[in-house]
């Protein structure tokens, strides 16, 4: 079967044209423009009134919000038909079992790595002691005050019960509702079966108008993407502005305890990917950053691998030296399923909102948020904020009370921004070992 490898050159050419306008720099000085103009509508200056500053702020996001959207619009069809072409180029039997092997030993490793070190570091820094030391906490947020009365139920029995629903629903049972739901996971897994059976259909020819089909649905999808990217440095500005001047900048400053321990997590994610980059997937790790620094700071300035996932094709296949039809497999799935970022940012505010709320946790229940935290971050949606509702329902399932959850919220957008940037970085690293892994050179 043809290989779809023509609409990525397209797509290439495209996005060559936003890369030679430095669309990364004019990315930086709105961040550092947005952070100026929120400071100045925060609560910390005072200068306008908060009714005031909120009314600014939301204008001042709605092009970041309409930027959002408009690659939310189109997110499904472009995953959807990458991995399915992706599949439909590479062709089937032992080579598209290796990889499916490799991605899912990947991804396992080092989502279960990135919770086990956001769990040690919470646990040797404890960053909700030092909230509630530092911060005047009103009344509604002192421990033991919210959530005090909810139940605590067995963590065991609960997984247990649902292990098996979950597995099942893997495979989705209604496409249409999947879709009108926005279920990630269930749609890459669809696109999966699809394009396996258009690999191994015993009538090629009558696959073929599909394939065209798909690949105008691909087509139409970058062409709005590249449309938006357009509008990435304006849509960066009103977001931080919105994100600063509703939060205050003394606000983030009295939760750095907090901050930093994410970000040293982070940082010790990242060190393990590049160790992988350089033993697996022969490459230097600093000419590997230098390669993927773009798509990092594209994705750390939007806060979603889903609206970087056009650049990161493009980073994967220009500069890493990924067959196009792979990275058109690997990338969308990467995108819903690797989220080691998000697991270890999760681990850490669980550990915080615990002790926030005064109920520390054993070692065997530390344990087990870890085993939840991993099932639950893969198929994480790949959007800004999904994992606040994942850390939520974790935090209940365990009896953990919501006391610190808003000034978790408070900071939710900057550690988003950096914890983005590492899973997209994540998904690069699995491209190169995929490719690389068994290349001496």
């Amino acid at each position: 079967m043809r290989a779809p490898r023509f609409t990525y050159n397209r797509l290439n050419r495209r996005l060559d044209s936003l890369v030679r306008t430095h669309l990364w720099l004019q990315v930086v000085i709105a961040l550092a423009l947005g952070v100026a103009a929120g400071a100045l509508l925060g609560p910390d200056l005072a200068l306008v009134t908060r009714r005031s500053a909120e009314l600014i702020g939301d204008w001042l996001a709605l092009p970041g919000k309409l930027f959002l959207a408009l690659v939310r619009m189109v997110i499904i069809p472009l995953a959807a038909s990458s991995i399915i072409l992706g599949i439909a180029g590479a062709g089937g039997g032992d080579a598209l079992k290796a990889v499916g092997k490799k991605l899912a030993g990947f991804v396992l490793f080092t989502t279960i790595l990135a919770t086990m070190i956001g769990a040690t570091l919470a646990t040797v820094i404890r960053p909700g002691r030092t909230a509630i030391e530092t911060l005047p906490l009103p009344p509604s947020l002192k421990p033991g005050d919210l959530g005090a009365d909810m139940p605590s139920p067995s963590a065991v029995e609960q997984m247990t019960q649902e292990l098996p629903d979950l597995i099942t629903n893997l495979i989705p049972q209604n496409i249409t509702a999947s879709l009108l739901e926005q279920d990630m996971l269930a749609i890459v897994v669809f696109s999966l079966f699809v394009g396996i059976a258009m690999v191994s259909a015993d009538k090629k020819e009558l696959t073929r108008p599909l394939v065209a089909l798909t690949e105008a649905t691909l087509e139409v999808s970058m062409t709005v993407i590249k449309t938006a990217m357009r509008f990435a440095p304006l849509a960066v500005f009103g977001l931080m502005a919105e994100t600063v001047s509703a939060n205050g900048v003394m606000t983030l400053a009295n939760l750095a305890v907090y901050g930093a321990t994410v970000l040293a997590g982070l940082f010790c994610l990242l060190t393990l990917y590049l160790l992988i980059v350089m033993a697996v997937g022969r490459m230097n790790p600093v000419r590997f950053l230098q390669k993927v620094a773009p798509v990092q700071l594209l994705a750390f300035s939007t806060s979603s691998s889903a609206a970087v996932m056009p650049l990161t094709i493009k980073t994967a296949v220009d500069k890493l030296g990924t067959p196009a039809t792979l990275a058109g497999a690997v990338i969308p799935l990467a995108s819903t399923v690797n989220m080691a970022g998000t697991a270890l940012y999760q681990s850490v505010a669980i550990m915080f909102l615990a002790d926030m709320a005064g109920t520390p946790l054993s070692l065997g229940d530390l344990a087990l948020v870890m085993v939840t935290l991993t099932g639950a971050s893969i198929g994480a949606p790949a959007a800004p904020g999904a994992s606040i509702a994942i850390l939520s329902a974790t935090a209940a399932s365990f009896g953990i009370p919501l006391t610190g959850l808003p000034l978790v919220m408070g900071v939710d957008r900057i550690l988003d921004m950096a914890r983005t940037s590492v899973n997209v970085t994540g998904d690069l690293v699995l491209c190169r070992m995929l490719e690389h892994s068994d290349d001496p050179r």
